[in-house]
Formats: structure tokens, sequence, C-alpha cells
């Protein structure tokens, strides 16, 4: 870009401040192709990195550089103050609206580029995730039990492509987790089994929060996936952006929710001081590893056309190592399940 244009930031920079964008225009590079930008009045950005790094406990370089056009007012907030702020209401909300927008157009670049790997990816996303739930459950258990071997187990395919790319695929899609106080009971909502909580494609004006009971969720027709944590929060994303929802939910048994209005924060943020950190907190995440995700898929984007020139007409999917990694993996925990009787890993190679 022109030298006129304002830069905010380098991607791997050091993050020590917060940016409120009076008004204009900031543009934020994903990766040296993939770019989307932000506009508005009065918008609070740069906050992913501060969130990773002081309420996460994760120390988080800049992972996008960010660049403003030149007619935009800037300022900088420093780090204490925006997370004294991050608790009120008004200030809360917009860090959480910017945080849904910077999801919402990661996850199109995202889209956008899968689609030049149509099939592969989707076969390799399947792996990684399965190669990353392994060893995540390798190491709680070796958590509960301090097994030497089952430390070294982990060390040997902890540190991986396949396992970055598979806690980049689940990281990103992890719901937020709030117990909401006491004072929030009188926005408790009591759903019957079979009830229909939301639907997909609809404008959502409201998010739910778990309290009891368990839920299907359903995409085109399809259950993909069951709720039954107490605290998880289910359509924060539909009730900061307005968009349409993403999936249906359905309730399987008896469900208690607490359902919130846009509204309806401000008296949360009010009662429950981390209920907005909470969401924030998970937001970045999501942000977070999008970026990581754009990165895994532009790399296996580039691998797949160097492996397509050399073989020829032969196509050699990205999956097929992936797939091998995870053959790998599995194949060692059944000789580890033989050879240290270790009968509390064998659910691992009949669930994968």
């Amino acid at each position: 870009m022109s030298g006129n244009y304002i830069k905010l930031y380098a991607a791997s920079s050091a993050a020590d401040a917060v940016f409120f964008l009076g008004e204009g225009s900031v543009f934020f590079y994903a990766s040296n192709v993939d770019k989307y930008s932000i506009s508005g009045k009065n918008l609070v950005l740069g906050a992913t990195e501060i969130i990773m790094t002081r309420l996460c406990g994760s120390e988080t370089a800049r992972i996008e550089t960010a660049i403003a056009d030149p007619a935009s007012v800037i300022k900088k907030i420093a780090v204490d103050t925006f997370l004294e702020g991050l608790s009120s209401f008004s200030f809360g909300l917009n860090v959480l609206t910017v945080l849904a927008k910077q999801i919402m157009l990661t996850n199109q670049i995202i889209q956008k580029n899968l689609s030049a790997l149509k099939d592969d990816e989707n076969k390799t996303k399947e792996c990684s995730i399965a190669y990353y739930h392994i060893v995540s459950r390798l190491e709680e258990e070796y958590n509960k039990r301090k097994y030497p071997w089952l430390k070294s187990l982990i060390m040997e395919f902890i540190d991986s492509l396949t396992y970055a790319r598979g806690e980049a695929y689940h990281k990103s899609s992890e719901p937020a987790k709030i117990l909401p106080a006491a004072s929030l009971s009188d926005k408790d909502v009591e759903f019957p089994q079979g009830a229909v909580i939301c639907e997909e494609n609809s404008y959502g004006s409201e998010m739910f929060i778990l309290k009891s009971g368990s839920l299907d969720v359903i995409i085109q027709g399809n259950k993909v996936a069951s709720v039954n944590e107490p605290g998880t929060v289910i359509g924060e994303m539909a009730l900061l952006l307005g968009e349409t929802r993403t999936a249906t939910l359905k309730a399987k048994n008896r469900v208690i929710m607490t359902r919130l209005t846009k509204e309806d924060l401000k008296d949360a943020a009010l009662k429950q001081s981390d209920f907005l950190p909470s969401i924030a907190r998970t937001l970045a995440k999501r942000h977070y590893y999008n970026i990581l995700k754009i990165a895994h898929i532009n790399k296996s984007i580039i691998e797949q056309g160097i492996d397509k020139t050399i073989m020829g007409k032969k196509e050699a999917l990205h999956s097929e190592k992936t797939l091998k990694d995870l053959i790998r993996l599995k194949q060692k925990i059944e000789d580890v399940v033989r050879g240290k009787d270790a009968e509390f890993l064998q659910d691992l190679i009949a669930k994968f």
C-alpha cells in the first residue's frame, strides 16, 4: 500500500496497545494474499492478542498486519485501560461485535480458500481433528497418571503440522462457556423434549446459555453434534452481528436455558463482571485459530500445486499425508496398549 496509509501494527510484532477507530477503514492482512476490512465509527480494534495474552495466559504477538485508510481517525488505548473497560456494557459490547465481525470475515476467507482444495481439505480436516483429540486425550491421561512412557509418547506426536492443524480446526469452533449468576435466573426459559429453540437461517435477536439438559445441533437436516455441558453459550454471533443462525437447535430432553437479548447484556454485565470478558476470551481464540487455519490451508494449496507439478496428472492429496500421520499414531497406541497393559487407552483405538 501507499506510504499515505497508517500502519497500526505488523504481523509478529509485539501487541502493546489496542486501537480506537473514530471513523474510517482498517485493512487486516490475514496472510500475504488474504485481507479483509472493517469500516465504521467508534470501533475498538486490535484486541485479540491483548485478550489472548492477558486473559487467556497465552503470550501472543500480532497475528495480522493492520493498516488504516489515510482519512481514518485512530487513537491508541492503553492495555490496562482496555482491560478495565472490557467488563462495562458499551465498551465490552463494542469489543465483542468487532471480534465477531473478524471471525465472520476470516471464516469467509477460509471457505473461499477451501474451495480450491475441494474434498481433499475436508478429509484433511477430519484426520487432523482426530489426531488432535487423541494427543489431547494422552495429555489428560498423563496429567492423571504421570507415567514417563506416556509423556514420551506425547512428545513424539505433539510437535507436528497435523496436530497444529487439528488444534486450529478444533479451537476455532469451541463454544464460549459462562456459568450465569443466580441474579440472571429471571431470564431462564424451559423447553420440553423435542422443542426447537432456534432454526437454521433464521435471524437471531437473542443468545442462550445452557443450564441443564441436552441439545441436538442440526445443519441442513443432519444432526452434527450434541450440546450438554452447562454454561455453553449458543447464538452469540447471530446476536452480535444480526446474521442468520447457522444451525437448528432441538431439545433432546427437558432443557433449561438462560435467554438474553442484546438489551439484556447490559443487565448481565452489571450483575456479573466476568460476563462480557468470558465471551471475549472465546471470540479472541476463534479469531486467533482462524488465522492459523488460513495459514494451514494456504500451505496445503501451495503443496498440492507443487505435488501436481512434480507428479503430472497424478494428483497428490494432502489428506493422504495426514491420514498416514493418524494411522502411525493409532498403531503406536495399539503397541502401547499391548506392551504397557494400558487398557485405559483402548477406547482410542476403537473410537478413531
